[in-house]
């Protein structure tokens, strides 16, 4: 429990430490830290992907049959969850240039509880499962677990940050006038940060006309909503993949 707090405060301390920097410095090792968390993400599907996979087989095929070999997963499933933590780390960086302090610290608290999931977690499945999957067992488990209460207090802290007055604008408008410009918007991190922006000002512009009783209040309620629980769910679901994951290649190659 304390390697793994130890090495997820530091994973946690490296992002936000490259976030602080200046913008040509940030921009330099975007890619070398987006390679970093493609791997740590991947360890984390992967293994999970294989487990279940696993159980799959265990299930419906007796030991001797050699479609153990041929169904057990290769390069279709690495392929596929290659390109799912290709796509999951892009978006966790790029959501993480332009998240709120506050939103940082909830990341920070949230790693010891993480941490204390997981040893009691791993304590109870010793009771039941199997030694060898007991730790990727607890992995699996605690990514839906912890990924639910971090969206519960992420939704709090949101609700409660200041935001710009969007009542009774046009979705242009809103735009417009509320798009923070930036020194990078040429590069990649820089277009993929003003897409983010734009998908969560929208989600707020959505929000606010339907509590102020704006246009087609369900409609735009439907529409901030859903994009809430799509851009905070995904960007929380990257970072606790990104830390188990971290675990998981640890464990692998230790």
């Amino acid at each position: 429990m304390r390697i793994q707090l130890m090495i997820n405060t530091a994973i946690c301390l490296l992002l936000l430490g490259w976030t602080l920097l200046p913008e040509p410095v940030r921009g330099w090792l975007f890619l070398p830290l987006w390679a970093l968390a493609v791997v740590l993400v991947f360890s984390g599907s992967i293994e999970a992907a294989r487990l279940r996979r696993r159980a799959w087989l265990g299930q419906y095929l007796q030991a001797g049959s050699p479609w153990n070999h041929l169904l057990r997963g290769g390069v279709l499933m690495i392929s596929r969850h290659l390109l799912l933590a290709l796509v999951l780390a892009n978006l966790m960086l790029v959501k993480l240039l332009i998240m709120n302090p506050w939103l940082w610290l909830v990341l920070l608290l949230n790693l010891p509880l993480l941490a204390g999931l997981t040893a009691g977690v791993r304590a109870r499945l010793q009771r039941h499962a199997k030694p060898e999957v007991v730790r990727p067992l607890a992995r699996r488990i605690i990514v839906p677990v912890n990924v639910s209460l971090l969206l519960l207090v992420y939704l709090l802290v949101s609700l409660n940050l200041s935001q710009p007055n969007l009542v009774g604008q046009s979705w242009l408008g809103a735009m417009s006038g509320n798009l923070p410009a930036s020194s990078a918007s040429g590069t990649l991190p820089g277009m993929l940060m003003h897409f983010q922006q734009t998908l969560e000002l929208t989600a707020q512009w959505a929000l606010q006309n339907t509590l102020g009783g704006q246009g087609s209040g369900s409609f735009l309620g439907l529409l901030g909503w859903s994009l809430f629980f799509l851009t905070s769910g995904t960007f929380l679901w990257a970072w606790v993949r990104l830390l188990v994951g971290a675990e998981a290649l640890r464990e692998r190659n230790r």
